[in-house]
């Protein structure tokens, strides 16, 4: 037997649908098995519904903000709240995390109306002289969306939807130090890329810096060793090393064993990656109706081409200044990505202050321990972003287009007509049997 059929064939065994009866020839069962068909109709209405992930009434932008630590240094961050739905709400302000005493809002409680996009906001630090442990301090400051009527409700008990912009301060560690990463990337020729970004964060500089890549299978067996070039680091800065392969091995799972090697220390990272076509992989990315200055929205059409859910997926992006060092770093809320299935992801980024020009950039897919990246370059003008990916797999529209939402509404509407047509069907014959 064809290996198709007999896998639709089990497909539709498990929902237990009989073979279809000619109308005349219509009885009791088949009456039932056409009830089966309207309402496994209504079920998977029901599922494709639930699958469309609920986007968040209320962004943030930036996600995250780092400084490196200076004994009493004051400075006052901006931020914005995003009213993505255009709807009356109330939204509170907290600060949580390690350095939350340090930190001072200029709001509280504000009330943000239907016909306000977004509105700015502010926070104010003050480091203290000393901190004894060196390391990074993760402080995040929290809106939450609150009841429009919370005064007539008096005590609320229920959900609510809360975004956290990070505040980072990086204490330096003595001598030297270096933290590291690895991003792997697949392009379209079937060549693999490794990037590995660096930071010192030791508080003397780095002569001399280099990555051994070796590359295992599942099995343990060593299939290549790759190196990059070295570079130096002065302290707190950040440079990244990359390495090229044209692999000749079988598609699968491999893993990277990345040896950092600097000033006679050493330093090993492990990243899984995937040769051969990615599980999940971001197919478009969209700005629409942008402006310089304002906040920008990225909705990103991502498509989960493995058999089960992936839960907390979220987008993250990264540009770079002319100097390589990190100006905006922006990512999306967490999603669960449905099996087999293409899923919309949106990201907001603040760009007071940007100006116009072609920046360098990185877009990074991440769920569990794994990751889908991308090179990319943002061209930004006064009304719009072109991204331009290497792989070219980056799709950006500037402007118009429906996007994946609207798709979504065309498919929702497309199913609920089935549902009513066979509702109506199923009717009719009831009625011609009773006759």
């Amino acid at each position: 037997m064809d290996k198709t059929k007999s896998n639709k064939t089990n497909f539709l065994n498990g929902f237990n649908l009989a073979p279809p009866t000619h109308p005349k020839n219509l009885n009791n069962k088949s009456q039932l098995t056409i009830s089966e068909v309207s309402l496994l109709c209504f079920v998977l209405l029901i599922i494709f519904i639930l699958q469309i992930s609920p986007a968040s009434a209320i962004g943030i932008t930036p996600g995250r903000t780092t400084f490196d630590f200076a004994p009493g240094l004051t400075q006052v961050v901006n931020f914005s709240i995003v009213n993505t739905e255009h709807k009356d709400m109330n939204v509170v302000f907290f600060v949580r995390g390690d350095m939350n005493e340090s930190v001072a809002l200029s709001d509280s409680l504000v009330k943000i109306s239907a016909n306000e996009d977004s509105r700015h906001f502010s926070y104010k630090f003050t480091l203290p002289n000393k901190i004894g442990t060196p390391g990074k301090y993760v402080t995040e400051i929290v809106a939450m969306e609150l009841p429009e009527d919370l005064e007539n409700q008096g005590n609320f008990v229920g959900a609510t939807v809360a975004v956290a912009s990070q505040l980072y301060i990086y204490v330096p560690y003595p001598n030297k130090y270096l933290e590291g990463d690895v991003n792997i990337i697949n392009d379209d020729t079937g060549k693999v890329v490794f990037f590995v970004p660096l930071t010192s964060r030791g508080d003397l500089d780095i002569v001399n810096a280099r990555a051994i890549i070796d590359v295992y299978t599942p099995l343990n067996e060593k299939v290549a060793t790759i190196e990059t070039d070295s570079m130096s680091l002065p302290s707190l800065g950040s440079v990244e090393l990359a390495a090229e392969w044209q692999p000749n091995v079988n598609p699968g799972k491999y893993l990277a064993v990345v040896t950092i090697i600097y000033d006679n220390q050493d330093l090993e990272l492990h990243k899984e990656f995937n040769i051969g076509e990615s599980l999940v992989d971001i197919e478009e990315v969209s700005v629409n109706d942008f402006h310089l200055g304002e906040i920008a929205k990225f909705n990103a059409l991502v498509n989960n081409k493995w058999s089960g859910e992936i839960k907390d997926a979220f987008l993250n992006i990264l540009v770079y200044n002319k100097d390589n060092q990190v100006m905006a770093d922006f990512k999306s809320p967490t999603y669960d990505l449905a099996a087999l299935s293409k899923s919309e992801m949106v990201l907001y980024w603040d760009t007071a202050g940007v100006h116009i020009g072609t920046y360098d950039g990185k877009l990074l897919l991440k769920y569990g321990d794994k990751s889908t990246e991308k090179n990319i370059q943002l061209k930004i003008t006064d009304s719009s972003i072109e991204i331009s990916g290497l792989t070219g797999r980056v799709v950006i529209r500037s402007s118009g287009g429906s996007g994946v939402s609207g798709l979504l509404v065309i498919g929702l509407i497309v199913l609920v007509l089935i549902n009513v047509i066979w509702f109506f069907i199923v009717r009719r014959l009831m009625k011609r049997r009773k006759k």
